[in-house]
């Protein structure tokens, strides 16, 4: 103990292990030693600000983060804790090998008995702040460079309580350093000496803990359940019985949870005695209990395990698995509490059709529903954005709105099928790291790689975990190539190397020579031999060695290929637009033309020795190595912005129009376009079998997709169509959004009645009071239309420079539009009223009757009047601006930061109140009467503010890029648009049903 006692009081380093000296041996006394060493007047005076304990035991750590935050926080000296605790997280400083900064802290936690295989990242970043003394049965699950204290271990303080409480020793003592020696000496204590007991009531209820799942300490409030349904045992009782058997050492309370933690070896006897004698009827026992008690009668313990272990407590008790995992209720809990890869499998062991579309549904919105949400209440919000996910099965996503009215909470109802619903051929999407630019798939299919920003290559499993973490690159990584047997890996990266790594994440070699960022990698399918390019072509031996290289630029967005034979190499040469073939030892061996339309990307036919090439006039065509014409494939014009064959050639992919993904069969030719990347795909690989593919994108997501004959049609609301600018008329008679395809008038449904002027594409659009008038500013031609409620046009003007703002006055009789330099106010037949100059105003506001306005640039608000005069001084926001609205009373102007803050202001300019809306808006809109404010924010989500209060009561993810919004006459709807289109919601609010809309 005096050891451990140096160690904390002296030490330099934040986080101290104590371990048995026999590694692995649970029951040592290091929490007995720990406990002590914490209680001594030295390690007191060491941390002044006090010693907290956490007991993990078999719970795994990373289901105690927010416990392991919580203790943390009131040892570590700080009166206002923030997110800077997660700076480590998204740093990546301690995961790099980074350094704690100063000396250890003046509080001290301990993580009482973890068991897992690692120490979890939260320790890491909780060390940050306080130090921490962990306790484990081994130091296989600690970081190599943490201070280990080894504990003597003479004799076995486990075994030797049993044995002294029970009366019975072993026949022949155990090699302590023999798990299954360890096991066999305690079944033999435990079996003798329970049958001698004369308390078989104790002895059957110890029994049945052995039903309690063995990765997760046993929640006490659950073992009183059981035993009330088993023996009828009262509160009293049960503590009476537990108290007896924590004296014969069979198991033990935690002293700062309400759990009890019983060791392995003693575990590993009751679950086989319960099988002996049948665990169903437990395990049933176990399911009515917490099916019937009320939910009041569970506490925060007790929900923790029922949610994870009940589905495998309902398998064994031969009940529907499917019953409980596809309830919209406890997918919602499950979600909300253990992320989706929790409930996949939930779903996939219940294995009925609807738990597979509730599995995929899932997958295919991971990143949205496992978007952390730090304003609005959490449950709610993911309740609210899974019941919008789930529009598809109503069933399901009533459920869910069940739970979202008894909760207590306001919520958004999504009130028509989302435009952002993803493309029915897509698996699942994952990440949100980083921006992606390269993507390969494993010869089994069973992993894939992917670059990308931060100088990392991450190895993901299918389920969207990451199984890896590669770093070396000093920039951002462009590529990642998979050898053909799958044991190593080459990457291209901004720093000018070329780097070769083994499965494992470790760094082979370092290839340099290129003077420029390395954009492509490419392995020969033999694995001999790769291609790297950057401003040159450098072809390498599988160890790294130059073999040759050309001072030929490569197509910028175009990768080299080598033959299905590894015996050549083709890229598209930048200057020439045409497409040499060079040979495995450097030899230039054909070059491809064909007249004037240069090629645009190279493919391999990944079996045949032949090339496929990509031109500007949309035609495909077919080459051998040699530059002979195989043929050619006319098509309808659709080019690709990046160009990968399927294994048996019989289908191509690649960037498409926007941001599709576009899969061509070749034989009759037919495209498909699938939708979901908010920018264009930077890479497409197709797995070994052909069946799917994998994209990655700027938009930091990589996305998995069918790749089958015969795909999926989108349904119609998935035509998505970006809305750029979206106004409702203050009665409530007309519905206008503005896009690429001109303006489109909609029913209070968002479908559209009729469209015009869909050849113009409109940044912005306004709409007086009673809907009789329109204005819009296009981005093309510089003009202001001024038009009817038809979209008939009555004027048409032409401003200095293209409108980057616009607001009507509410009877129509003026506009404002901002330009790059200046302030239009406009009549409404054409003729300027005046002109003010106002350099880059991007966010107009009017007043509700037209006599002001307000206008947004840079970090302040001007205020003008009707006419054009300044009023009142600038209003001072401290950041950019990036969305201004003003209250329907016009007593006050509000405004968003790219900081996430929320400001409002009187006329006069005094600053009312200053909300952190933690997520910068890109646009705002004030509810009826000023009592909400709607805001849509760059991390894709929609969140409504209670403006009295001064917070955020509720929010919902989307997975489009959102733009604008805008509230219906009374607040019964709020209407939201971007990129993808228009949704609709209603705010649903506590008292009301589900079936209500809010006033």
């Amino acid at each position: 103990m005096e050891e451990l006692i140096k160690a904390l009081t002296e030490g330099e380093s934040r986080i101290i292990a104590l371990v048995p000296e026999i590694d692995g041996l649970e029951g040592a006394g290091v929490t007995t030693v720990a406990a002590a060493a914490c209680a001594d007047p030295r390690v007191v005076k060491r941390f002044p600000n006090g010693v907290a304990w956490l007991s993990v035991g078999a719970d795994r750590p990373e289901m105690l983060t927010d416990q392991m935050v919580d203790r943390a926080f009131e040892v570590n000296g700080e009166s206002d804790p923030d997110t800077d605790w997660l700076d480590a997280f998204s740093t990546g400083r301690l995961m790099d090998g980074g350094e704690w900064p100063g000396p250890p802290g003046d509080g001290l936690l301990v993580l009482d008995g973890v068991r897992d295989t690692y120490l979890p990242l939260a320790a890491l970043v909780i060390a940050d702040h306080v130090s921490v003394l962990v306790t484990a049965r081994s130091a296989r699950v600690l970081p190599d460079d943490i201070p280990v204290i080894a504990l003597p271990v003479p004799r076995w303080p486990l075994l030797e309580r049993l044995s002294g409480e029970l009366g019975v020793r072993p026949a022949q003592e155990p090699d302590l350093h023999d798990p299954r020696s360890r096991a066999a000496a305690v079944r033999e204590v435990l079996s003798a000496g329970l049958a001698g007991l004369k308390l078989p009531g104790s002895v059957a209820r110890l029994t049945e803990l052995g039903v309690f799942a063995d990765e997760a300490n046993i929640p006490a409030g659950l073992v009183r359940l059981l035993w009330k349904r088993t023996a009828e045992l009262e509160p009293l009782d049960c503590e009476l019985t537990l108290t007896g058997l924590s004296a014969l050492g069979v198991l033990s309370r935690a002293p700062d949870r309400e759990v009890v933690m019983i060791p392995d070896v003693i575990r590993g006897h009751l679950r086989a005695e319960l099988a002996a004698a049948g665990s169903g009827e437990v395990h049933r026992a176990l399911m009515e209990a917490v099916v019937e008690a009320p939910h009041t009668a569970f506490s925060a313990e007790d929900a923790r395990y029922f949610l994870f272990y009940l589905p495998d407590h309902a398998a064994q008790a031969g009940d529907e698995v499917s019953d409980i995992v596809c309830d919209g209720a406890w997918l919602a809990r499950k979600l909300n509490r253990f992320g989706i890869a929790a409930v996949e499998q939930d779903l996939m062991r219940a294995g009925t059709p609807l738990a597979e579309r509730l599995r995929r549904t899932l997958a295919q919105s991971m990143t949205v529903l496992e978007r952390p949400e730090l304003v609005a209440p959490p449950l709610p919000t993911l309740a609210a954005t899974l019941a919008c996910r789930l529009y598809g099965i109503p069933e399901t996503a009533d459920e869910v709105k069940i739970l979202l009215s008894r909760l207590g909470a306001a919520w958004l109802e999504c009130l028509w099928a989302p435009p952002d619903l993803p493309h029915p051929a897509l698996r699942r999407v994952m990440g949100r790291a980083e921006p992606l630019s390269g993507v390969a798939i494993s010869p089994d299919g069973s992993w894939l790689a992917t670059a990308g920003g931060n100088g990392r290559v991450r190895i993901w499993n299918l389920d969207g975990s990451v199984e890896a973490t590669l770093s070396g690159h000093d920039d951002d990584v462009n590529d990642v190539a998979i050898a053909p047997d799958g044991t190593w890996l080459a990457t291209a990266g901004d720093d000018e190397t070329v780097r070769l790594w083994d499965d494992d994440g470790t760094e082979r070699a370092v290839l340099h020579g290129h003077e420029d960022a390395v954009r492509r990698v490419v392995i020969a399918p033999d694995g001999s031999w790769l291609v790297s390019c950057a401003d040159d072509l450098r072809a390498w031996s599988a160890d790294g060695t130059l073999l040759w290289q050309v001072d030929m630029t490569v197509m910028s967005d175009s990768r080299p290929v080598i033959g299905a034979d590894s015996s050549w190499v083709a890229f598209v040469d930048d200057e020439r637009e045409s497409v040499l073939v060079w040979t495995r030892d450097g030899s230039l061996r054909a070059e491809l033309a064909d007249g004037e339309e240069g090629a645009r990307y190279v493919a391999a036919h990944p079996a045949r020795d032949l090339l496929i090439t990509e031109h500007w006039d949309g035609w495909m065509r077919m080459w051998s190595p040699d530059g002979v014409p195989l043929g050619a494939i006319e098509t309808d014009g659709l080019v690709f912005g990046a160009l990968t064959a399927a294994p048996d050639g019989s289908m191509v992919a690649g960037e498409g129009s926007g941001s599709d993904v576009l899969l061509r069969a070749l034989e009759p030719v037919t495209d498909s376009r699938l939708t979901g990347h908010s920018t264009p795909p930077s890479d497409v690989a197709f797995s070994p079998d052909g069946t799917w593919l994998a994209s990655v994108s700027d938009d930091a997501t990589v996305r998995l997709w069918d790749a089958g004959g015969g795909l999926p049609e989108p349904d119609e609301h998935l035509r998505r169509e970006s809305v750029r600018s979206l106004a409702v008329a203050a009665d409530g008679s007309v519905l206008v959004t503005a896009g690429h395809r001109g303006l489109t008038f909609r029913d209070t449904e968002g479908r559209a009645l009729r469209a015009v002027h869909e050849e113009e594409r409109f940044d912005a659009v306004a709409i007086s009071a009673d809907g009789s008038a329109l204005a819009a500013v296009d981005d093309e031609d510089g003009l202001l239309w001024l038009l009817d409620r038809d979209g008939e046009i009555r004027h048409q003007v032409r401003l200095s420079e293209p409108g980057t703002a616009l607001v009507m006055a509410p009877d129509g009789s003026w506009a404002a539009v901002a330009t790059e330099n200046e302030l239009g106010f406009w009549e409404a037949d054409g003729r300027l009223r005046t002109e003010v100059p106002v350099a880059g105003a991007e966010y107009l506001a009017m007043a509700p009757d037209g006599s002001w306005l307000a206008a947004a640039r840079s970090d302040h608000v001007l205020l003008f009047d009707a006419r054009g005069r300044r009023l009142g001084p600038a209003l001072d926001a401290g950041d950019e601006i990036t969305g201004l609205a003003v209250s329907p009373r016009g007593d006050w102007v509000a405004a968003t930061t790219g900081q996430g803050a929320i400001l409002r202001w009187d006329p006069e300019g005094r600053l009312l109140a200053e909300l952190e809306a933690a997520a910068a808006a890109s646009h705002l809109a004030v509810g009826p009467f000023g009592s909400w404010l709607a805001t849509v924010c760059f991390d894709d989500a929609v969140r409504v503010w209670d403006v009295q209060a001064g917070e955020c009561i509720a929010a919902i993810h989307l997975e489009a890029g959102l733009d604008v919004c805008a509230w219906t006459p009374g607040g019964t709807r709020l209407y939201v648009a971007g990129w993808a289109g228009l949704h609709g919601f209603a705010l649903r609010l506590p008292h009301q049903s589900q079936h209500t809309h809010a006033s």
